[in-house]
């Protein structure tokens, strides 16, 4: 199984006239993303003034419970995007 892939069987998800839906989800999913990568910056920032090493967490390996954790929320956000491009 490789990250992030969708487990459905093939088909087409949108019909050619929906390219528009498309771009609109992919400028949604990259404004989301932003905030997100500008909340990280800001986070580390704020640690690191108050002396936390940040480093830490790219050394950080998560156990068991919290990979599988991950990886189900990984999976309900696909699936969340993959239901609203089906949508209408």
């Amino acid at each position: 199984m490789s990250i992030g892939s969708d487990h459905t069987p093939p088909r087409r998800i949108l019909p050619e006239g929906r390219i528009d839906d498309l771009g609109e989800a992919i400028l949604a999913l990259t404004r989301e993303i932003w905030v997100l990568t500008d909340r990280q910056a800001v986070l580390e920032a704020v640690l690191t003034e108050q002396g936390v090493d940040v480093s830490a967490v790219e050394r950080y390996q998560p156990d068991e419970a919290m990979t599988a954790a991950l990886a189900a929320k990984r999976q309900q956000l696909l699936d969340n995007v993959l239901v609203a491009l089906k949508a209408a």
